[in-house]
């Protein structure tokens, strides 16, 4: 099926410029990667995930499972009408063709409106959510990460138009700032013996300082203005990202809705979700460079969509070189990884390593069909990815319900068949609507998929061999298996097609 325009929106007074940069001396630009290469998006995005984790393991480490499952739990009502906070303006921004000052204030107003809706929105279901999930604790968490709506949506166009104007170099600052203000202020509440204080002072340490970054280094200074018709036509393309983002969420994290209403236990949720978030710290990044990467570069191509098939399956091809392995190791060393990285407190876990390697799975196999809603919104059709998620939420719903009354495997297990279900329909959806078939998707993760599972059935066979014949710790054994599984999958790419780490080299470098 062709792509089929969307009409622009009409230019009204100057468009927005980033003049950022400019003291930067151009002989210091000339020597770096160019602002569009997609070196910036994982740097911007990469860096603060590299850095996050450490964080995040360390609070965790010393926090223990208990006080993690208390702040994941209490997180999913404030996420969840997170999505509500722009409800979709900032895609719509990226989207359309040309953007005036008018444009932006109108998008503003309407992020800070939602946000002081969501506010109050949240503060009012608080309590009933405490109710829901049996934890009386919650409420108190809910309430005061509201807080961070406000601050979110003042940057949040700011955000957009350096995603808009592919200046990734520009975008590379504020996560940066984030994690490091975030970690440090957390760090110190942890120290206090605040407890599960200290993650909520993360969250909301991140959304302010990442607000007070993007105004600096985008110099856009917003008004309230509210042109109706414009806002409209904001909201017509952005309410369905909006509604797909929010439909995603749910499918993504209806076991995290679900689970703890009929988990009695804080700490088994604690080690879930914490799995849960080492399954993803790879597949969250690229999840976030096809976003922020592949979704405008393809936007620019939605006039031609013959090459924003190419640059498709390239984004496939080159999101597969990196996450295809990471999901896989991370699986393959789920029983010899929890102990020496979460600590002591959680060595109960230790044989609910399965709860790590199921979830570690899905999050690749999701990340890389998440590449394909970045097409369908780059052709005009964002209406997709919330009817395609709908589905698969009302599949999951009764199937978490029933997973959870087996405990925390139960409920990572479930993933198994909608695995099963959801490669095959995404992929003729595809077929249908882009006109990429199965075998071009076959081709283009090919040589990653290959090199992955010779990677994985060495990196398993090795670890059994150290854990039951050589009974060595779950140290050696992960570092063992760590380096062979670099060595063999480097190898495998070497020998099955050179070509492609150039090409990797050259979007680092230039984009897609």
């Amino acid at each position: 099926m062709s792509a089929e325009p969307q009409p622009a929106l009409e230019m009204v007074g100057q468009p927005v410029q980033l003049t950022g940069y400019r003291a930067i001396p151009a002989r210091i630009l000339d020597r770096l990667p160019g602002r569009e290469g997609a070196f910036w998006v994982l740097f911007a995005l990469a860096t603060p995930k590299a850095l996050g984790p450490i964080f995040t393991i360390g609070l965790r480490r010393f926090l223990g499972p208990g006080a993690a499952g208390l702040f994941d739990i209490s997180s999913v009502p404030y996420k969840f009408l997170d999505n509500f906070r722009n409800f979709g303006t900032g895609p719509a921004l990226v989207f359309e063709r040309q953007v005036s000052r008018q444009v932006a204030n109108t998008a503003w107003s309407l992020n800070m409106l939602f946000a002081v809706v969501v506010t109050l929105v949240l503060e009012l279901i608080a309590h009933p959510a405490a109710l829901y999930y049996h934890r009386p604790e919650v409420e108190g968490v809910v309430r005061i990460l509201a807080i961070a709506y406000i601050f979110a949506s003042a940057g949040s166009v700011h955000f957009y138009l350096l995603l808009r104007d592919m200046d990734f170099r520009a975008r590379s600052i504020p996560p940066l700032g984030q994690v490091i203000v975030a970690g440090d202020l957390a760090v110190v509440f942890a120290i206090w013996g605040f407890g599960v204080g200290a993650l909520v002072a993360r969250e909301l340490g991140s959304v302010v300082a990442g607000t007070i970054l993007l105004w600096a280094v985008y110099p856009y200074r917003p008004k309230l203005e509210f042109v109706p018709r414009i806002a409209w036509q904001l909201f017509r393309y952005g309410a369905w990202v909006g509604l797909g983002l929010t439909v995603l969420f749910l499918s993504q994290n209806i076991d995290l809705v679900v689970g703890p209403h009929f988990i009695k236990s804080t700490s088994n949720m604690g080690f879930y979700s914490t799995s849960w978030k080492l399954a993803f710290i790879a597949a969250s990044v690229f999840t976030l460079v096809a976003s922020s990467m592949v979704f405008p570069a393809l936007s620019r191509l939605q006039d031609d969509i013959e090459a924003l098939r190419r640059t498709l399956v390239k984004s496939i091809r080159q999101l597969g070189l990196v996450m295809f392995p990471a999901a896989a190791l991370l699986a393959s060393v789920a029983p010899v990884i929890i102990v020496p990285l979460l600590g002591d407190k959680w060595t109960q876990y230790r044989g609910s390593f399965i709860v790590l390697s199921l979830l570690a799975v899905y999050a690749g196999n999701r990340t890389m069909l998440s590449i394909f809603f970045e097409a369908y919104k780059s052709i005009g059709k964002p209406w997709i990815v919330p009817i395609y998620n709908g589905i698969k939420l009302a599949v999951m719903i009764p199937a978490m319900a029933f997973g959870a009354h087996y405990g925390i495997v139960g409920l990572a297990s479930v993933y198994i068949p909608v695995q099963i279900i959801e490669l095959p329909a995404a992929l003729y959806l595809a077929d249908w609507v882009l006109d990429v078939s199965p075998l071009q998707v076959w081709r283009a993760a090919r040589v990653p998929l290959l090199s992955t599972f010779a990677m994985s059935a060495a990196a398993i066979a090795l670890e059994a061999a150290m854990l039951g014949f050589l009974h060595l710790g779950d140290l050696p054994t992960l570092i063992a298996c760590l380096l062979l599984a670099a060595v063999v999958y480097l190898g495998c790419l070497y020998l099955l097609d050179r070509t492609i780490v150039a090409e990797g080299r050259a979007v680092l470098s230039r984009g897609l």
